[in-house]
């Protein structure tokens, strides 16, 4: 059975002291150095914890060697180690960092990429339609101003019929007019002439009544078509007004489509210059990235030939002391 009061520290102190002094630690010797204290089967597992964690120690010391040189070239080259193991994890997590967020930007862009490109397509299918929908536009547009223009050409044609209905109106009224004064003055005229003159003057009084019967009924279907002719202006001025109002709505449709697409042009810019920004971002981020892995590659390097040069020295050294 084991002594109580045996620890890791007294057979760690022990090799230590033994390793120092450039002995081999061993059980025995180790027990010994504590003055013959604990069982072997304790020390045992203690001291082979100890000889892993100071493996260096161990394989400097022999005979004929100086303690505080072997410990001073041990002491180099463990700050050596250390020194560049530091430096290697340091610049392996900035690595792994770097990689991390290079990797979080690729993701990024490439998403924002495809959401670009989607937005382009809908952009460009939008252009596509409200294109169709300018050339639609401008077609009916020309066609409404074609029948505008027969319209228009039409009422100057009924208005000029008009006119010249009304002036045939007053012609006529005017040849009456003249024969009814003809008439009285005939009539004013002595008895014998009249009587002599009665026949063809009845006979000419007839054939005007009939003209001025033909007259008035001509004056009346003026009168009638005159007003169908108002109708009919009416009815054209109102559906000019609705096709002007229409057209009216359709240019203001036409020009908010227009902002619309000027607007989404802008947009599609915008993002296309942030995509173009976000990939420098990511160029400069894979150059540091190949920075750092270069400045690794080095170190890793520098801790071969360093841990070659601790491993040539110490032969050198012993076969000087020797």
């Amino acid at each position: 059975m084991a002594r109580a009061g045996i620890l890791y520290s007294h057979v760690a102190k022990a090799a230590a002291q033994l390793a120092a002094a450039g002995k081999n630690p061993t059980v025995d010797t180790v027990r010994e150095a504590m003055g013959g204290t604990g069982s072997k089967s304790t020390i045992a597992p203690m001291l082979k914890q100890w000889k892993a964690q100071h493996e260096g120690k161990i394989a400097a010391a022999g005979p004929g060697l100086p303690a505080d040189l072997l410990e001073a070239v041990q002491g180099v080259y463990e700050r050596v180690q250390e020194g560049a193991k530091a430096q290697v994890e340091q610049l392996r997590a900035e690595h792994q960092v770097a990689a991390q967020e290079a990797a979080r930007a690729v993701a990024a862009l490439h998403a924002e990429g495809r959401h670009l490109g989607a937005e382009r397509e809908a952009l460009a299918g939008e252009l596509a339609s409200v294109k169709a929908t300018l050339a639609r536009e401008q077609a009916a547009r020309q066609k409404d101003a074609v029948v505008l223009a027969a319209l228009e050409s039409e009422k100057d044609g009924q208005a000029q019929r008009l006119a010249d209905r009304a002036a045939e109106v007053r012609e006529l009224a005017d040849q009456l007019a003249q024969a009814r004064r003809q008439f009285e003055h005939f009539h004013d005229a002595s008895a014998t002439q009249r009587h002599d003159d009665k026949s063809a003057y009845e006979a000419r009084i007839a054939r005007t009544e009939q003209e001025a019967a033909m007259l008035r009924t001509y004056l009346q279907d003026s009168r009638e078509a005159l007003a169908v002719l108002r109708s009919e202006k009416v009815h054209l001025d109102h559906t000019l007004a609705e096709q002007l109002a229409g057209a009216r709505e359709k240019a203001l449709k036409l020009y908010e489509a227009t902002e619309a697409l000027t607007a989404a042009r802008e947009m599609a810019i915008s993002r296309q210059f942030e995509m173009e920004m976000a990939e420098e971002r990511l160029g400069h981020v894979q150059q540091a990235n190949d920075r750092l892995e270069a400045r690794l590659a080095e170190l890793e390097g520098e801790n071969v030939l360093l841990k070659a040069k601790a491993t040539v020295a110490a032969p050198k050294i012993r076969a000087r002391k020797t």
